[in-house]
């Protein structure tokens, strides 16, 4: 019964969704952008030239998600 009252809770109000989506991407954007960087610069190393601007593109990201997250 609880489960049904969570899941009506969620339908009724999507902010609650959103709030929960931003926390989680807010949680784990450090990894994320760190292994994009990562990749990016693995493969900026094997010649793939177009895979160079992701690494600081990356760190923006990481940026702009914190600054954001900090105001709220």
């Amino acid at each position: 019964m609880k489960n049904i009252e969570n899941f009506f809770k969620y339908v009724m109000h999507p902010g609650l969704i959103a709030s929960s989506l931003w926390c989680s991407l807010q949680l784990y954007s450090f990894w994320i952008c760190l292994f994009i960087a990562i990749l990016s610069m693995l493969m900026f190393g094997f010649g793939f030239k177009k895979f160079g601007k992701y690494v600081p593109f990356s760190m923006v990201v990481y940026g702009f998600i914190k600054f954001v997250g900090s105001a709220f």
